[in-house]
């Protein structure tokens, strides 16, 4: 144990150095802080023994690294992302978000979970296997800095560097577990879009008008409101063509799931979840088509009050898709269904597909999947459990259909760790397991 709080010491400060690059992604005035990481990155990984590559031309940089020590060895590839989301003091973080803070029980930053302290985990393994002259694969790495933005270029440098990219195993840590021991097992695909509701030319006069007239504002409203049951299933039939229902096995595996998973709901401050036809939440979330409004605005929405009569309302629409599903299909499904639940005095433009991402699932039945799940059982003394995602990693789409590999999906971060929210954090002891994990997978 004393070498693991070793390394978690030197682990931390690395993780410092890292975090207080403010690498966000979503926001142009960072491209600055891009670049510091890039060279950041690019010093580290260099001094570790590693050979690297800046590839420029697919959105931010994506860095290559690697370590090929014995080519009969078995090669591995590593999956991370170095940008993260925006965050602020001000949004209610307990201290600056980019200077890692601790507690008795958990590390604090922006990144220190999604993605750049779960990928350093699997580096510092790396590295310690290397110095030891024990590593038991041949190493790539693949850092990009546009994940959190859709990874758009990433796709493209897959099929451009395919060959470069060839391996006999992938590794992505880029989730979260119940405090046991997880791997994902599929991975939901999205569709973003927008639609503007209008009744009218232009806005009126909320006191001629007002009462006589329908409102862009209440149509949108009533529009989003007839969407959904009372629990919470889209009133829209084509909405769920092909969708794929789960296998008993799968269903056991969620049973197993929720049991440690209702009290996240609990702690986020829900008092109600909705599971529809599925036995479980952990179903409905790997399972179920589902749509969100995400945004929504209508008439003046600046300081003071405008009185008017809104005569458009623009809506912002997320939908999940599970798989055994087309998004573009839905999507199209989706757009044609909300028209006709529009009265015939309201039209609607808009609906064109903004971002998509596919839906995957992975074979967990490989050599290493079963290697990596005796090991895990190992450390953390527990049965390791499988999660159907209800979020989207685009990159294992990319590597199932590109690469034609089942990539092995290791959570290693706690699942109350506030990923993309305010004082996003990782467990101190999950860190420390999550090491001894990586040195014995790269080394033992």
């Amino acid at each position: 144990m004393s070498n693991i709080n070793q390394l978690y010491n030197q682990y931390k400060k690395i993780l410092k150095e890292y975090v207080s690059l403010k690498s966000v992604s979503t926001d142009p005035k960072y491209k600055p802080e891009i670049e510091k990481t890039v060279k950041w990155l690019k010093a580290f990984l260099t001094n570790q023994g590693f050979k690297v590559k800046i590839f420029k031309n697919y959105q931010n940089p994506i860095i290559y690294a690697e370590i090929i020590t014995n080519k009969n060895l078995p090669t591995a590839l590593v999956y991370g992302h170095y940008d993260v989301q925006p965050a602020q003091y001000k949004d209610g973080w307990i201290k600056d978000p980019f200077t890692l803070f601790e507690d008795k029980k958990r590390l604090y930053a922006r990144g220190v979970v999604d993605n750049k302290g779960q990928h350093l985990i699997h580096l510092l393994g790396i590295i310690e296997a290397y110095k030891k002259k024990s590593l038991r694969f041949n190493i790539k790495i693949i850092l990009e800095g546009n994940e959190e933005t859709g990874s758009a270029g990433l796709t493209r440098f897959i099929k451009d560097k395919k060959a470069l990219l060839k391996s006999d195993l992938i590794v992505i840590s880029d989730g979260e577990m119940p405090y046991r021991p997880m791997i994902s097992v599929s991975f939901r695909g999205t569709v973003n879009l927008k639609v503007t509701v209008k009744t009218a030319k232009n806005a009126v006069h909320s006191g001629l008008y007002g009462g006589i007239v329908p409102a862009a504002s209440v149509e949108a409203a009533r529009l989003i409101a007839r969407l959904y049951s009372e629990e919470y299933k889209i009133n829209i039939p084509e909405f769920y063509e092909n969708r794929i229902d789960p296998t008993q096995e799968e269903k056991e595996h969620c049973k197993e799931v929720m049991k440690y998973k209702k009290k996240l709901f609990k702690d986020l401050g829900f008092k109600k979840t909705f599971t529809r036809e599925f036995e479980n939440e952990c179903l409905v979330l790997g399972y179920d088509t589902v749509v969100i409004p995400t945004g929504f605005s209508s008439g003046y929405t600046e300081e003071g009050y405008a009185n008017i009569v809104p005569n458009q309302a623009e809506i912002k629409f997320n939908l999940r898709i599970p798989y055994g599903q087309d998004p573009k299909k839905i999507a199209r499904a989706f757009v044609k269904g909300i028209k006709r639940l529009l009265p015939h005095y309201v039209s609607i433009e808009g609906g064109e597909i903004d971002d998509i991402a596919y839906p995957v699932k992975v074979d967990i039945n490989s050599k290493w999947h079963k290697e990596a799940i005796t090991l895990l059982e190992k450390i953390y003394k527990s049965k390791v459990l499988f999660d159907y995602c209800g979020a989207t990693l685009p990159i294992v789409y990319d590597i199932k259909t590109i690469l034609k590999q089942d990539p092995l999906l290791i959570s290693l971060a706690n699942d109350d760790c506030n990923m993309h929210g305010v004082n996003e954090n990782f467990n101190i002891n999950l860190i420390k397991k999550g090491l001894e994990f990586a040195i014995k997978w790269w080394g033992e």
